[in-house]
């Protein structure tokens, strides 16, 4: 056994609270002692307090001078004078180079002090967990520059969270350990294939660059500004969904949101989840039989001519192309408030001076016709989902208006959101009924190119259906079989409880979709990992349930506190030191380490590194004054 290398002695026990003198060959940063490294002594370092053949671990929480002298009138410098002093904190024990913590030895008075070597300290601020075949690097301790090393099997079961302002070093930190993830595959030590499938939420397009994260994985540009090739694939009954329809369209809660509910339970197949063209013929007939048989509101031949309208959209044809002259008289009538009923401008015909059975036979040519135009393959297969929204919605508004349930004055706004809004699915979503991500180990959604409905409605539909299909997994299965990892880079934009841009409504299903997915996703092999330069905005049920932290430079007090009443696995020295943390730096703590740490990430390869590096005004604006070419 190597001799220790003797720095002080004990001279006061106050609990877990020691004091110690210090002798004067302990001021440097790193000391080369008889062929050993061993870390210097500054605040937040470790210690060890000789007991026997062990040694008790104690962190410096306080460092100062002793003057012996004592004379306040004696302003002089002298050897001999002051002693150094420095308050540790016991947080456990070093016994046959395994570290345990908590109370088990106390120091004595007089008890020799020693500095740690470079592996012992690895060793503490990893329980043990020294072996590199199962660590990710991620960097190195900012007090004696050990390297540390993340053990996956213990964090990325986990929900984790990474927090710290613009140019903090937060993306950095979060591909960072991804990335590492991702070589250990590629060098052979861990296979995903059919194990894990990772999902990234990307609202800046960050990680679209084909050397970040991985070289293979799936990117899903998606737009609402233009036209895109790509779509995200999502299965039809996560669309069809009443709770995300009813907040999508802003439905009000007691008359539009039970309107809309009863549209889709008459036109989405429970099988399919979908609505079939047939069922469109279907409800289109009744609509047209249900304004001239009941021939009682002055709206009704309005919103069937907008349903015409799309089926010209639908068709590529125009109505003329469609229907018969006798058909197409119809679709032309007027409003005559006078006797209540529809009629045509100049050539004295009234609905109301038909029977029952002309109006069926005008209705079987109708449909007849419409069965025609839109059961051809390359129409029926290409009804787009703005089209079957509103469609669904004018027909069933139609019904309801022709038997007096409800009043149009009420519904109509909803209808003018359901055409504003539905156009966008088109552009960002491919549903159907069999789709799956799950094939792909890393996908990631961009989500630059979309506004900020989209934005909101994405993540939120995405989400619901990697929770469902990760449980599914597992309903048959003893144990989990596969994991999901969701993660959301800059995760206020959706999680935030601040937003005022929303409906309370909106705001409160999505909080409770995410929470419940946080408290109960780790039971079914589903992981989160969110970043954000805001987490005093993210929801408190859903900081409070992260398990490891990667805190980089916070500054604002809300986040602060926020951070403060969160973690409790955060000591005060580590809290202090948030706000003056260097880009790169960060403050590891959780479930997965027993202390927190204090660590420099290692910066990314320009190529493996996300696009958010701050602009080079240098290189920008040097050419402009003349001082570049």
């Amino acid at each position: 056994m190597k001799t220790p290398y003797i720095i002080g002695n004990v001279i006061e026990i106050n609990g877990t609270k020691v004091r110690i003198l210090m002798n004067d060959r302990s001021d440097l940063e790193q000391i080369h002692y008889d062929g050993t490294y061993y870390a210097g002594v500054s605040n937040g370092s470790y210690i060890g307090i000789i007991r026997g053949l062990n040694r008790i671990i104690g962190r410096v929480e306080r460092e100062y001078l002793e003057d012996l002298l004592n004379d306040p009138t004696e302003h002089t410098f002298s050897k001999g004078r002051y002693q150094r002093i420095i308050e540790v904190s016991i947080i456990g024990n070093l016994i046959k180079g395994k570290v345990t913590y908590g109370l088990k030895l106390f120091p004595l008075i007089y008890s020799e002090v020693t500095l740690l070597t470079l592996e012992e300290i690895s060793t503490i601020l990893t329980a043990n967990k020294i072996e590199r075949d199962k660590m990710i690097p991620i960097g190195n301790t900012l007090s004696s520059s050990v390297p540390i090393g993340l053990p996956y099997q213990t964090l990325f079961n986990t929900h984790i969270g990474v927090f710290g302002n613009t140019g903090s070093g937060k993306s950095n930190t979060l591909a960072k350990f991804f990335t590492e993830l991702f070589k250990l595959e590629s060098s052979g030590g861990i296979d995903f294939k059919g194990a894990s499938s990772f999902v990234v939420i990307d609202f800046n397009g960050e990680y679209e660059g084909d050397g970040v994260l991985r070289a293979d994985k799936n990117v899903i540009k998606l737009s609402t500004s233009q036209e895109s090739e790509d779509k995200l694939p999502l299965p039809s009954k996560y669309f069809w969904n009443i709770d995300t329809l009813a907040i999508l369209f802003s439905a009000t809660e007691k008359v539009q949101k039970p309107f809309l509910h009863n549209a889709i339970k008459y036109f989405v197949d429970k099988e399919t989840n979908d609505i079939s063209i047939d069922k469109i013929i279907e409800g289109i007939g009744s609509a047209f039989y249900n304004i001239f048989n009941c021939n009682n509101n002055p709206h009704s031949l309005l919103l069937l001519n907008k349903v015409i309208d799309s089926i010209e959209e639908i068709t590529n044809k125009k109505r003329e192309e469609i229907w018969p002259d006798k058909i197409l008289k119809l679709f032309s009538l007027q409003w005559q408030s006078t006797r209540g009923t529809y009629y045509m401008s100049g050539a004295n015909f009234y609905i109301n001076d038909i029977n029952d059975e002309e109006i069926r036979q005008y209705r079987e040519q109708f449909q007849h016709k419409l069965d025609a135009a839109l059961n051809v393959d390359e129409i029926k297969d290409n009804v787009r989902i703005h089209q079957k929204i509103t469609i669904s919605i004018i027909c069933h508004l139609i019904y309801c208006l022709s038997y007096n349930i409800v009043q149009y004055d009420f519904i109509a706004p909803l209808l003018s959101r359901v055409e504003s809004q539905s156009s966008l699915i088109d552009k960002i979503f491919d549903i159907s009924s069999d789709v799956s991500l799950s094939d792909n180990i890393l996908t990631v959604i961009s989500l630059r190119d979309c506004n900020t409905s989209a934005k909101k409605l994405i993540p939120l539909l995405l989400t619901n259906y990697l929770y469902d299909l990760q449980k599914s997994y597992i309903d048959n299965a003893e144990r989990i079989v596969h994991t999901t990892h969701l993660i959301i880079d800059e995760a206020h934009n959706i999680l935030s409880e601040q937003s005022n841009r929303e409906s309370q409504a909106w705001k409160d299903y999505r909080l409770e979709v995410f929470e419940e997915i946080i408290k109960e996703g780790r039971k079914f092999g589903f992981y989160v990992t969110l970043a954000s330069q805001r987490p005093a905005d993210i929801s408190p049920t859903i900081m409070s349930q992260i398990h490891n932290y990667f805190i980089h430079r916070l500054v604002n007090d809300n986040d602060l506190l926020m951070i403060s009443n969160t973690i409790s696995t955060l000591d005060s020295i580590s809290k202090k030191q948030i706000p003056t943390l260097a880009p790169g730096q960060c403050v590891i703590t959780g479930t997965s380490y027993e202390l927190p740490i204090l660590v420099q990430v290692k910066k990314l390869l320009p190529e493996e590194s996300p696009n958010s590096e701050n602009a080079d005004l240098l290189s920008l604006w040097t050419p402009l004054l003349g001082f570049g070419t």
